[in-house]
Formats: C-alpha cells, sequence, structure tokens
C-alpha cells in the first residue's frame, strides 16, 4: 500500500468495518477482502511506477475503482477524468469532483463530442462502442497524457460482454478495466465502499447515459436528450430517487421503483404537477410504466 497518506486515511472507519462483518459471515467477509487484495495487486502491476488515469463518472463503480488505486500508487499517481458531454446526467459532475476531493485527487474534465458523431446518434445497436472509442480517445489525447500513463475504466463483473458493445472498443484501445479481472460484482463494491466510510457513494443508483432513455433505433438529438434532462430533474426536485424517464417520440413514460409508485398514484396534486410541466416542455402524453424499474 502506498506511503502515501490521503484524507480518507484519517476518517474513523472502524464502525464502518463492523457494519460490513456485521451483514456478512466470516466466509463472505474473507472473500471479499480476498478480492480487495487480488484488485490492489492488479492496480500495482499495471501501474508499476506509471500514472493511471480513471475514467470516473462519479458512480458505485469507478469510485470504487478511484479508492483502491489511491490506496495502491497514491494521490500524486492518480488522476480522475471525468467527461461531460450532453448524454451526462446532470448531477454527475458536482457529485465526482466532491468524492475527488475527498480523495486529494485532481479530476480533470474533459468535453466529448458524441453528439457530433452520426453513428453514434444513429442510436443502433453499436451507440456503447462508438461512445466508448469517442471518449477514450479524447482521454488518450490529453495535452498533458503521460506517455507512460496507463487508464482504467470502471467496467465490473456483472457487467456482460454480450450485452455491453463498449467492451469491443476497451480491447481495442488497451483500456484496462481492474475491477472486473479482480471479479468484484456491484454487491462487492458497494460493500468495500461501505467499509470505507463512503455510504452515500456505496447507496447511489445506476446513473447510466441519458442516451440510454431513447430507444434503440430513434436518432439521439441534443433537443431530445435537453428534454429527458428538464424531465428527470423535475423528477429529482419532487423526490424521486431510481427512476427513469424514457422517451418514445411525444410519449414520456416514467419508470420508477416500485416503493415509489404511491408518490404519484396516491397524490393529484404531484400527478397535475408532473403531467403539466412534461407537456411544457415537449411531451403530449404521459404515462407511467406499471413495471417496476429492474423490471423493464
Amino acid at each position: 500500500m502506498s506511503t502515501v497518506f490521503c484524507r480518507f486515511y484519517r476518517r474513523a472507519l472502524v464502525a464502518s468495518a463492523l457494519e460490513v462483518v456485521c451483514v456478512m459471515d466470516h466466509r463472505q467477509f474473507s472473500d471479499l477482502i480476498g478480492k480487495e487484495k487480488k484488485l490492489q495487486k492488479i492496480i500495482a502491476d499495471l501501474a508499476s511506477g506509471k500514472h493511471v488515469f480513471v475514467a470516473f463518472s462519479g458512480g458505485v463503480d469507478s469510485s470504487l475503482l478511484l479508492l483502491e488505486t489511491v490506496k495502491t500508487i497514491g494521490c500524486e499517481c492518480t488522476m480522475a477524468i471525468t467527461a461531460l458531454s450532453p448524454t451526462s446526467p446532470p448531477e454527475q459532475l458536482n457529485e465526482a469532483q466532491d468524492f475527488a476531493d475527498a480523495l486529494d485527487v485532481r479530476l480533470v474534465t474533459l468535453e466529448t463530442q458524441e453528439c457530433q458523431d452520426p453513428q453514434f446518434c444513429r442510436n443502433g445497436p453499436e451507440r456503447c462502442y462508438h461512445c466508448k472509442l469517442i471518449r477514450y480517445k479524447a482521454m488518450m489525447r490529453l495535452q498533458d497524457y503521460p506517455k507512460s500513463a496507463v487508464i482504467f475504466d470502471g467496467t465490473q463483473s456483472d457487467d456482460d460482454p454480450s450485452e455491453r458493445p463498449g467492451f469491443k472498443a476497451l480491447a481495442e484501445l488497451g483500456i484496462h478495466t481492474p475491477l472486473r479481472d479482480a471479479g468484484l460484482e456491484k454487491t462487492d463494491i458497494r460493500a468495500l465502499l461501505k467499509s470505507s466510510g463512503f455510504h452515500k457513494q456505496a447507496n447511489k443508483p445506476a446513473q447510466p447515459c441519458l442516451a440510454t432513455r431513447i430507444p434503440e433505433g430513434s436518432p439521439i438529438t441534443l433537443e431530445i436528450l435537453d428534454q429527458i434532462r428538464s424531465g428527470e430533474n423535475l423528477l429529482r426536485r419532487l423526490g424521486f430517487i431510481q427512476f427513469r424517464l424514457r422517451t418514445h417520440g411525444k410519449l414520456a413514460r416514467i419508470v420508477l421503483n416500485g416503493d415509489e409508485f404511491g408518490m404519484i398514484l396516491s397524490d393529484p396534486k404531484i400527478r397535475r404537477l408532473i403531467v403539466s410541466e412534461l407537456k411544457k416542455i415537449g411531451y403530449e402524453t404521459i404515462s407511467l410504466d406499471l413495471e417496476a424499474y429492474g423490471e423493464t
């Protein structure tokens, strides 16, 4: 482990670690610690005296990857790179900056131009492939990119290559996936963040890009992305936590966590407000998906 002590080393972590132990049996906890040690060895071997760029969205997976990279090789050798794009969730940058600050890590923002790429905007089955190519090529063109630097991506072992065309781009560009290589699953990642005292990051819902709200084959435009962003900002302000605003032309399909259905169904004022505000930004029909988030 690095001798560089960032601020998170000075946190009182005993209570957090005990909380994780309490919900696991001894064997589960030992397996988790074994995976963490394997991850740190993979990071150390890949870095081997080099600088590391961590593709950092501020989400659960990349948060653990950044944390473990800092723990392994230190703050000075680690840089967090956050892509800014019209497809990015609106809260992404502030959350990413807060976490990077907690680790004393430099965060660099990188504006990417996916929406200027015709192949991405066609929104075909290879959309994520083209997105990854654009983002990682831009990262590799950073003005101060050291030739000896390596780049880490937060893909983990639950991610299915058959459902994620972006895997092909990572392989083509030589981008490393330490979490996946160490066999870490989403539950492992959340548990390790909790044991390090980062409960907020551990409990964050998934934050895929806004383009995922548009059906495959329907073109992606800046106008549609802005419409989705405005609609989801409304839902967020109203207190919804796990949701998506799926867009089908002029139809808005709201997908919620099943526990949050009642917030709409039992409160006519909220329902009328949602309908009114979504119509103001261009939707004509507003629907609530009866399949809960994660079931669709």
